[in-house]
C-alpha cells in the first residue's frame, strides 16, 4: 500500500505525508485517531512479529513482555519527530534509522488503518493514495519551517479559529514540545536542540505569524497535494 522505488537513506529526516482517496474524511472521531496514534507507535518497532490486533488479545503479561522488545529504542525503524492528522490527511517528520525503514513502517501503518477503518465502516478497498509522498529534508532551517507547518496544520485548515488551540490540539506532536512528560511518541529532542532545548522559543517560533510566508516558502512542494 505504499510501494515506491525505496532510495530512502538512514539516518535522514524525511517528510512523509499521504490523504485518502477521494478527499474521504477517514481521521474522524477520537477512536479512529487514538488507533492511528497507536498504530504509529507499535509499527515502529522491526521487533514486531505478530500483528497490532494480534498483540492486544495477548494477556496482560504476554503484552508486558513483548512491549520491552517493542519500545526498545534500538529496534525502532523511524524515529517520529513530528506528527500531525487531519481529516482527510496526515504529515509525518520520520528519521529513518533501518535500511527501507520507513518504506517498511509506512506499509504497515497504512495497511493496519486501513483494516480497521474497513472494519468500522463496513466497507473494503484502500482508503489511501497508494504512494505516500517523502521530501528530504535538506538543512536545520528547512527542518524547523516544515515542522511549523505540520503543526500549523489545523490551524491554516481551518479546523482551529485560533492558533492557540493549537496548543491543546489532541492529534498533533505539539503536546510534545511543549511538556517535558512526553506522551512516548515523538522524540522532540532533536528539533528542540534547534532551539536550544527552549520550549518557550519554539512555541514562540510556531505561533508566530511574521515570517508565515517563509514557511509556506519551504513548504511550497505540498502544493500539489490537494486535501
Amino acid at each position: 500500500m505504499s510501494s515506491r522505488s525505496d532510495s530512502l537513506k538512514e539516518t535522514y529526516i524525511y517528510h512523509i505525508f499521504n490523504k485518502s482517496i477521494d478527499r474521504r474524511q477517514i481521521f474522524f472521531g477520537d477512536e479512529l485517531c487514538r488507533k492511528f496514534l497507536e498504530i504509529l507507535t507499535f509499527y515502529r518497532s522491526s521487533a514486531v512479529h505478530l500483528r497490532l490486533s494480534e498483540f492486544n488479545e495477548l494477556s496482560l503479561d504476554f503484552r508486558r513482555m513483548y512491549e520491552k522488545e517493542i519500545y526498545d529504542k534500538n529496534s525502532f525503524r523511524v524515529n517520529i519527530l513530528c506528527l500531525c492528522l487531519m481529516p482527510t490527511h496526515f504529515h509525518l517528520l520520520l528519521l529513518q534509522k533501518q535500511l527501507k525503514g520507513i518504506s517498511k513502517f509506512m506499509s504497515d501503518v497504512q495497511n493496519s488503518f486501513t483494516k480497521h477503518f474497513n472494519i468500522k465502516s463496513k466497507r473494503t478497498g484502500p482508503i489511501f493514495i497508494q504512494t505516500f509522498k517523502s521530501v528530504l529534508m535538506k538543512s536545520d532551517e528547512q527542518l524547523k519551517h516544515v515542522c511549523r507547518y505540520i503543526l500549523l496544520n489545523p490551524y491554516s485548515g481551518g479546523i482551529l479559529k485560533n492558533n492557540e488551540e493549537l496548543i491543546t490540539y489532541p492529534w498533533s506532536s505539539f503536546y510534545d514540545y511543549l511538556n517535558t512528560y512526553s506522551t512516548g511518541i515523538t522524540e522532540a529532542e532533536l528539533i528542540l536542540k534547534l532551539f536550544d532545548n527552549n520550549r518557550d522559543r519554539f512555541k514562540a517560533f510556531i505561533l508566530a505569524n511574521s515570517d508565515y510566508q517563509k514557511t509556506l516558502e519551504y513548504c511550497k512542494y505540498t502544493l500539489t497535494f490537494k486535501v
